[in-house]
């Protein structure tokens, strides 16, 4: 065999090998591929059922608040608020975590009050949470007389008088014994209401809520940007009222104020809008009475001029409406939302 041969041979020897370690190559990447579209497929798999088991509870959750409003209203409305307390009381025992913080949040607050002083104060907030729960869902049973018979509003002159303006109304509030009772209240008194919330990811546990304020002529304006910005607008260019709960921390503009001797991420929005409609602003604030009626205390109206400093007048209006809210809270510390992680949002942060 020639020289050339013996190359040619050598050559066709190397090329074998060389595809060879090719189809190796290519088995490797093929198997490679077939693992991971395994991976992929348990990973949607997963995703799948976890998304399916979402939506098995959260028709449960609805069924279940479902269920509970229709045993509600078969039951005499005295019963009704004594099992909704037995629940939340339940739920104190129940939610460690939440029972938890409502401890933290008050030992923090007051911290004059002794262990025993303290947590009976926290049972007092579910209690009222429960009872809070169960008013609600009795609202398609009561009659506009029997609601302003368990609800009175004790200067209602200072909504007469904020209306006058004719530019509309900020009504700030906090979740204060029954605020959705107060929300009602004002609105069969004569008041045109209107309330800002959150829509809830259940969406037919979302509509429940929402009918059940516009069963007491509560019109409900979910939060959805400009959309809601618009109807906010022209509620008040209609002088309406507005009502907006400015005592939690949510993920919406807001500035750091005092309260209870720690600054807390406070929502800026009622502020803002005051400043720039020249609407009249008021804060109302339920209070639960040992006999489970409730009365409606208002105060205001404030003026929220402008200096010329915007940021610092916000600031200023907040923090004004935001001690008022603390001093109602301290004469009734039990009808506060103490589970509430009002302080998560930090400075500098």
């Amino acid at each position: 065999m020639d020289t050339f041969n013996l190359r040619c041979l050598f050559s066709s020897l190397r090329s074998l090998r060389a595809q060879r370690s090719n189809l190796d190559v290519a088995s490797d990447e093929k198997r490679d591929c077939r693992a991971l579209r395994a991976r992929n497929d348990d990973n949607n798999f997963k995703t799948l059922k976890r998304h399916n088991l979402r939506k098995v509870l959260r028709r449960g959750y609805y069924l279940l608040a479902a269920l509970l409003s229709k045993f509600i209203l078969l039951i005499p409305l005295r019963i009704a608020v004594t099992a909704g307390g037995l629940l939340g009381l339940a739920a104190y025992y129940v939610t460690g975590a939440s029972r938890r913080r409502a401890i933290l949040n008050l030992s923090a607050a007051f911290p004059g009050k002794n262990e025993v002083e303290i947590r009976a104060m926290a049972r007092s907030v579910f209690l009222n949470q429960g009872k809070n729960l169960f008013e609600l869902f009795s609202f398609p049973k009561l009659s506009n007389d029997k609601m302003l018979s368990l609800c009175r509003i004790s200067n209602r002159e200072i909504m007469t008088e904020a209306f006058k303006k004719g530019k509309g109304v900020l009504i700030a509030s906090a979740h204060c014994a029954n605020w959705e009772m107060m929300g009602a209240t004002l609105s069969l008194s004569g008041f045109p209401i209107n309330v800002i919330a959150r829509r809830i990811y259940i969406e037919e546990l979302n509509n429940m809520l929402v009918n059940l304020r516009l069963s007491k002529g509560v019109r409900v304006i979910l939060r959805s940007g400009k959309e809601s910005a618009r109807e906010i607008l022209r509620s008040l260019r209609h002088n309406e009222a507005i009502g907006i709960l400015i005592d939690q921390d949510t993920a919406v503009p807001g500035v750091f104020v005092d309260f209870f001797g720690k600054k807390a991420w406070t929502p800026s929005g009622l502020a803002t809008l005051a400043m720039r409609t020249g609407a009249s602003v008021v804060l109302a604030l339920d209070v639960r009475l040992p006999d489970d009626s409730h009365e409606v205390v208002l105060s205001g109206p404030f003026d929220f001029e402008r200096t010329g400093n915007d940021e610092a007048d916000i600031a200023r209006h907040v923090q004004l409406i935001t001690q008022k809210i603390e001093d109602h809270i301290r004469v009734y510390p039990g009808q506060w939302v103490w589970m509430h992680d009002r302080w998560k949002t930090r400075e500098n942060e």
